[in-house]
């Protein structure tokens, strides 16, 4: 007991040490909802940054969006039951070990294949407990009988057996990992105290066995152990602490105390930060998981940072920590979590996610702890070395004003006036009852604070202003004829008056001539709604003021506004909570981030949540300042900074952290299929088959900054963008066929707009009758069609006009011996057959009649293929009716000639 109190109390003498190279910062890694209860036992990140993890349900990949799911029944199959290790290697296949074996997933084509067993394997021979790849691309397994194998086409081939190294010595000489380090060392960690090397020569041939270890080990596991490029390592061995080995001579050194004690209470976990740094951590009592032990093997020495946790993570405890690639991961019981170095000048105080600690009060006592009024806590004192958080009493602090060396004031919402004695941790409430106020009373509800003098100070409420003296305990209300129902926001002191913030203004207390007048922005003089003012700050002659709706408002001495800074002069919001001067910048709190503006030149840069703040939203009159650093208090803890390092600090870029996750397509069936190979593809873009109904682009980012953005899509620059929705997707139905160029920015939560974080082409492949050869050969069918009828009039037009000469050939053969006979008949009755006159002439009459009757054949119903005839035969009518006058005229006779619906009369003369 005696070692572990000395253990903790060197330990803490060595807290205030800070990382080198800057603070790190913690990140949720927020999963679905339905993994909220589970552990997470193994953990990996591919090429493109997104997480593959295992729980008891199998194995799952995460994108930052969504989670896919590969088991038994899916497509492709994983059918190991009991995931144990998880390995990317670098052509980005998935090798998953399992507690029967090992299945290889192909990433870019989505396809497994299991590996061949060596034959007459046990089962703990296939039992595969970690994974690692050389330079050359060749994948080593290690098994829970000893066994490292490495993967030769589509096999496992066993080229090291601890159980034949040390035969019938060990029961179980498991191998606990496997590391690949420098040019071809192959080091095998095992559960006998051992560390084996194999060196891995150019032409893939290994070269002798190589044991360290010491024989204090003997049966203890080397459960972990970190590399530098020297092949020199820092290792934990469970109740003997960490050691040191030289990796080329095999010296093996405890590490100095306190470090090396590591360990020896509580299980160590380590993960490498860089090629010369590793990370350390661990659940050891009197430690905890609060302190983030960084070793550099080219000092040999250690450094500390403590790491701040959510409240609600306070009884959880580290089951596993792991630098995937990119990120350094650590899981506590159900809760994932990211381990980032902190390049931001901010640093997030208090903050609680899982239950927003809204902050409406700070200070800080030179050299002591920072003090602050918690919506969630009350009042509390916070230690920023230990991170170590006391509830001081639950009452809403609404503001704190120093008083002295050691005391301070606080205001409350709903508990009157209170001393606080830092040094004492001592609360003194301050009562002043009805009798001792002069003017109306004063109640419990009190905002804002401000000194008057040795003995007095001002304290606002939701409706009036008071002068108090604490030592009296007596209050005198301020113009209350003109301050009734003001609720004082904040109070500004200059030589000759006090500037008043209220939710209708600002107004100005000469306290010598105790009169009140309107100061700045009115009703009267701006012809403007009246909007409430937070906060003021004087800056040089000016002051400048927070208002709710015009951004910050500058006025000269005399309470002319001379200058209005909103929105579209870059703030990042319209409604300013708090303002705060420094140097060079006034920084001013707002609804939607911290925007900082040069005094000089009005130039503003805009911060928010991208640059590690710790919430959007600031409050009102939360601010502490101690030279050029600054504490604001926002709806979720505090943000610190110095606005020193503001000018080297640029705000975290966005480009290139997202990518397509997902394809989904449906076709005008119904079936669906999921092409989750996107982000593996080495090509930009896809295409869609003809015949889809509608189709599903997912996008995501394992970037914690990117998560709450809004993000907008357009289908090319002349289109307008389109909202993408919370669960980000995009989903086009009935595409028309063509080329289409995606591109999808985000909204800063500044309101501006993001660079193009996706731009991607997209091919929508038509159907048969869209393609060109189809229209083409449309065409073709309607101008051959077209050609045919013309041919086949052409053809009826010819068929018509041999109708036409047939008929008219045989009218001029019938009629032409009619009249023929008719004309005999006539020259017989000019040579004097007077007697035979009535006969000829009936007979005349007759075949006359006869001609016409023929002429008229096509008084019947005619189609459309005897018009032609039909109009021929009326010539011939007209014809004949002509030569049968002639052929009478001599005789001097009437003649009555019927043609259809006509009647035509003519008279000859006689002959």
């Amino acid at each position: 007991m005696k070692r572990l109190f000395a253990l903790i109390g060197l330990l803490f003498c060595y807290v205030f040490s800070w990382a080198q190279q800057g603070e790190f910062v913690l990140h949720s890694i927020n999963l679905p909802a339905k993994f909220g209860q589970q552990i997470i036992t193994c953990l990996e990140q591919d090429k493109q940054g997104m997480l593959w993890f295992v729980t008891n349900d199998g194995l799952f990949r995460f994108d930052g969006n969504d989670v896919v799911h590969l088991g038994a029944d899916t497509d492709p199959k994983i059918a190991h039951l009991n995931i144990k290790s998880l390995f990317n290697d670098r052509k980005n296949n998935m090798w998953i070990g399992a507690q029967d074996g090992i299945t290889k997933l192909n990433l870019h084509n989505w396809t497994t294949s299991e590996i061949k067993a060596p034959k007459h394997s046990s089962p703990l021979s296939l039992y595969i407990r970690t994974m690692t790849e050389d330079k050359n691309g060749m994948v080593y397994a290690g098994s829970q009988d000893g066994r490292v194998y490495k993967i030769v086409r589509d096999s496992m081939v066993c080229i090291f057996d601890m159980n034949l190294a040390f035969k019938d010595l060990y029961d179980l000489p498991n191998i606990t990992f496997l590391q690949v380090v420098g040019n071809g060392q192959l080091w095998i960690g095992s559960s006998v105290g051992k560390l084996v090397r194999l060196d891995i020569h150019p032409d893939g041939t290994y070269g002798k066995t190589k044991f360290f270890g010491l024989d204090i080990f003997k049966r203890e596991q080397v459960v972990m152990a970190s590399f530098n490029p020297q092949g020199n390592c820092i290792m934990e061995v469970p109740n003997f602490g960490l050691y040191f080995m030289n990796g080329t001579t095999g010296d093996i050194r405890k590490i100095k105390a306190p470090y090396g004690n590591l360990g020896t209470h509580g299980q160590v976990y380590m993960t490498p930060l860089d090629a010369n740094r590793t990370i350390i951590m661990t659940n050891t009592p009197g430690i905890s998981k609060e302190k983030l032990f960084i070793y550099d093997f080219r000092s040999d020495s250690f450094s500390v940072q403590q790491l701040h946790y959510p409240g609600y993570l306070d009884e959880n405890h580290i089951v596993w920590l792991s630098h995937t690639g990119s990120k350094i991961l650590l899981s506590l019981n159900d809760h994932l979590l990211e381990l980032a170095p902190s390049h931001s000048p901010f640093s997030a105080i208090m903050a609680a996610p899982k239950s927003l600690n809204s902050i409406r009060a700070i200070y800080k006592q030179p050299g002591g702890p920072l003090l602050a009024g918690s919506y969630k806590d009350g009042f509390v004192r916070f230690d920023e070395h230990t991170g170590e958080k006391q509830i001081v009493i639950r009452r809403y602090v609404y503001s704190i004003l120093p008083w002295n060396k050691d005391t301070v004031l606080l205001s409350t919402e709903g508990n009157g006036l209170y001393w606080y004695e830092i040094g004492l941790n001592k609360l003194t409430q301050i009562p002043i009852t009805d009798d001792n106020i002069n003017g109306k009373p004063m109640g419990n509800f009190l905002t804002f604070l401000s000194r008057y003098d040795k003995k007095h100070f001002l304290v606002g409420t939701y409706e009036r202003l008071y002068k108090v003296n604490p030592y009296e305990h007596r209050a005198r209300s301020v113009r209350e004829d003109q301050l009734l129902k003001t609720r004082v926001l904040g109070i500004l002191k200059r030589p000759n008056d006090y500037l008043i913030a209220t939710e209708n203004g600002i107004l100005s207390w000469q306290s010598k001539t105790d009169t009140i007048v309107p100061f700045g922005l009115t009703t009267a003089e701006a012809e403007l709604p009246a909007v409430p003012v937070y906060g003021m700050v004087a800056v040089g002659q000016e002051i400048w003021a927070a208002t709710g709706g015009y951004g910050i408002v500058i006025y000269n001495e005399q309470g002319q506004s001379v200058d209005t800074i909103g929105k579209k002069e870059g703030l990042a919001a319209g409604i300013v909570f708090t303002l705060a001067a420094t140097d060079k910048y006034i920084l001013a709190g707002t609804k939607n981030g911290l925007s900082a503006i040069n005094k000089q030149t009005h130039h503003i840069t805009n911060y928010s949540t991208l640059d590690q703040l710790p919430a959007n939203e600031f409050n009102s009159a939360a601010k502490f300042q101690a030279g050029n650093t600054v504490y604001l208090g926002t709806i979720d803890g505090v943000v610190r900074f110095n606005t020193d390092k503001l000018d080297a600090y640029g705000s975290e870029a966005l480009e290139g952290n997202l990518y397509i996750t997902e394809l989904t397509v449906t076709d005008k069936k119904g079936n669906t299929v999921n092409d989750y190979t996107l982000p593996y593809q080495s090509t930009k873009g896809f295409r869609i088959a003809a015949g889809t109904a509608y189709f599903s682009i997912g996008f995501g980012s394992m970037k914690q900054s990117m998560e709450h953005l809004d993000y907008y899509y357009r289908l090319g620059a002349d289109q307008q963008w389109i909202s993408v929705g919370a669960n980000r997707k995009v989903t086009f139905i009935g595409m028309p066929p063509g080329h289409y160029q995606l591109e999808l920015v985000a909204r800063l939560p500044d309101g501006n707009w993001s660079k193009t974080l996706l731009n991607m082409p997209i091919e929508v492949a038509p159907a048969f009758y869209q393609t060109i050869w189809f229209k083409l050969l449309l065409a073709l069918l309607l101008i051959g069609l077209v050609w045919s009828v013309i041919k086949y009039r052409e053809k009826q037009a010819e068929k018509e006009r041999g109708l036409r000469l047939k008929i008219a050939g045989d009218l001029h053969d019938e009629i032409g011996s009619t009249l023929a006979g008719m004309s005999m008949q006539a020259e017989m009755l000019l040579s004097g057959h007077q007697q035979l006159q009535s006969k000829y002439l009936r007979s005349i009459a007759d075949n006359g009649r006869a001609a016409v009757q023929t002429m008229g054949i096509s008084s019947g119903p005619l189609t459309p293929e005897m018009m032609t005839a039909s109009v021929c035969t009326r010539e011939w009518n007209d014809m004949a009716i002509k030569y049968w006058g002639i052929l009478i005229s001599p005789l001097g006779c009437k003649v009555k000639v019927f043609q259809k619906s006509s009647t035509s009369h003519k008279k000859f003369g006689k002959m």
